[in-house]
């Protein structure tokens, strides 16, 4: 019964203090694609980026999915395949296997993408990232312009 009471007592101490407050995670540039295998409406590609986690401890980015949208319209979806660390107050290079299953006819879309200098480009949805055993949805919307050149697949 002591261990019981010391376990709570120890739960509630450590959550009251801010250290499980939980921000989200800033993108500070350094991204890049590589496009891996395409497999019908299927493109399974890796990124990386580099993250800031100004949280006071490790956080992991696990399995979700994510709407992909190029250009105001829907093309499909985008998830990340492998849990992702990124280490407590401090910057960190993430590298991301991610598999996007796209809308029927949004290759052809993405190949007349090909041709413009810039095109717009946006991730949204709930991504789930966690603590030990405490997880948490972050609602994701980030919107990146990037080089049309970067949509030549296999061109």
């Amino acid at each position: 019964m002591k261990k019981l009471a010391l376990l709570s007592s120890l739960i509630l101490l450590l959550t009251s203090c801010g250290c499980f407050q939980f921000s989200s995670p800033e993108m500070r540039g350094g991204e890049s694609f590589d496009i891996k295998k395409i497999n019908g409406n299927e493109i399974q590609f890796n990124a990386k980026a580099n993250v800031y986690n100004g949280n006071c401890f490790g956080v992991k980015l696990k399995r979700s999915t994510l709407d992909l949208i190029v250009e105001g319209e829907n093309i499909g979806t985008v998830t990340l395949n492998k849990k992702v660390k990124m280490k407590s107050k401090r910057e960190t290079t993430i590298d991301a296997d991610l598999t996007a299953t796209l809308t029927k006819g949004a290759m052809m879309k993405l190949m007349a993408y090909a041709t413009k200098p810039q095109i717009e480009v946006q991730l949204k949805g709930k991504a789930k990232a966690g603590i030990f055993i405490f997880s948490k949805k972050m609602e994701i919307d980030e919107t990146k312009t990037i080089s049309g050149s970067s949509f030549k697949i296999g061109l």
